[in-house]
């Protein structure tokens, strides 16, 4: 009885049961992907009544960016975040981290690759910067499937439209799916909507008279779509890294390190991506850093969009441990491409806190002309 029950959750959490023609099985030549966030704020209050304990002069910038190419020969990865509050006069906080890493396959259709790469780490409890590099062996690839993704929603559609007699045949959706991948290529939108047109003419599904104006359109709103990426796919890296600057101001060590993440989806509307690094010296026991993140997009609709995170992070020096965690659950909703409503709730436990931080914003956007 557990496995079925567990079955049906899973396939709730990802969006539905895996269709006939799985969004993993998509393989992309090149995948290129980039994702930038910046969220800003500031509060400044003057007290009237001179009480300078309830002045409020406070600040806080994150910034989250992610990038990974990957070809039959070659791939890159590349990431840096950034969370500084200020609260004046005495109050400041700030941690960055980047990560960057050169990857060469060792044959065009093999999954391991050698690598080599660089990190830092940057935090006000930190005595300087910490710098290292590293090499080592890994094993695995990620693959663009954004194309099919919006292969299977023109067909998705343009049935709920009753432009198709049914759903279109997993051939054709795939082949809609390179012709999507090949944009790039072609002289306009609309030769690419002509070419897509032709895939579902010649399957014989089309409505009499074939698609109208109102079809290609929505088709044209969904291939240049870009506030959505999905991909599947993982990676596990094992390497070696030295120790340029220690952020303590210890000796440079010799550091194993480990990097894993999978990304999976069974859905256009959902994406699920697990990462994790680890690295150590000789004592990893007693001296550490470790990390995790979840992250876990689903399109309710088009006009409504849900979001949450979940990240752990865990220093020991000297078998002295500091833990940080971060939730976030975020809500979407655009009405009009005029209009915009966003709700997002976060907690947060730093080593510091005394106790859970929480915040609740509401942000609400309207462009009048």
């Amino acid at each position: 009885m557990r496995r079925p029950l567990f079955a049906f959750a899973l396939s709730i959490l990802l969006g539905g049961v895996a269709s006939a023609m799985p969004l993993c099985d998509y393989r992309s030549p090149r995948t290129d992907l980039s994702d930038l966030g910046m969220s800003f704020s500031y509060h400044y209050r003057n007290d009237p009544y001179a009480l300078v304990a309830r002045d409020v002069n406070t600040g806080a910038l994150k910034l989250d960016y992610n990038r990974l190419f990957d070809s039959p020969d070659f791939g890159f990865d590349a990431s840096a975040k950034a969370d500084v509050t200020v609260s004046l006069p005495d109050a400041f906080s700030a941690e960055t981290t980047a990560d960057g890493n050169f990857k060469l396959y060792f044959a065009p259709s093999s999954p391991f690759f050698g690598f080599a790469g660089a990190s830092e780490r940057t935090s006000s409890s930190y005595e300087q910067i910490g710098l290292s590099a590293r090499v080592g062996l890994g094993y695995g690839r990620f693959a663009d499937v954004t194309p099919l993704a919006k292969a299977m929603k023109i067909d998705a559609v343009l049935v709920e439209r009753s432009s198709l007699a049914g759903p279109s045949h997993p051939k054709d959706v795939e082949a809609m799916a390179y012709e999507i991948d090949s944009y790039g290529t072609y002289a306009s939108l609309a030769d690419l909507l002509d070419v897509l047109a032709e895939i579902l003419d010649s399957a014989g599904e089309t409505k009499a008279g074939g698609l109208d104006a109102l079809d290609l359109y929505e088709m044209g709103r969904i291939v240049e779509d870009t506030t959505y990426s999905r991909y599947c796919g993982g990676e596990i890296k094992l390497g070696l890294a030295y120790e340029l600057l220690d952020p303590m101001r210890g000796p440079n060590d010799l550091l194993a390190t480990l990097d894993f993440a999978y990304a999976f989806t069974t859905t256009p509307r959902a994406q699920v991506l697990v990462q994790g690094k680890l690295s150590g010296s000789y004592d990893i026991l007693n001296t550490y850093q470790l990390g995790v993140d979840l992250t876990y997009d689903y399109l309710l609709s088009d006009e409504l969009g849900f979001k949450s995170s979940y990240s752990f992070a865990r220093e020991m020096w000297e078998g002295e441990p500091t833990d940080a965690h971060r939730v976030s659950i975020s809500v979407t909703f655009t009405p009009t491409e005029a209009a915009r409503l966003s709700l997002e709730a976060g907690l947060e436990r730093l080593p510091d806190y005394l106790e859970w931080k929480a915040e609740v914003t509401l942000q609400i956007g309207v462009d009048l002309l």
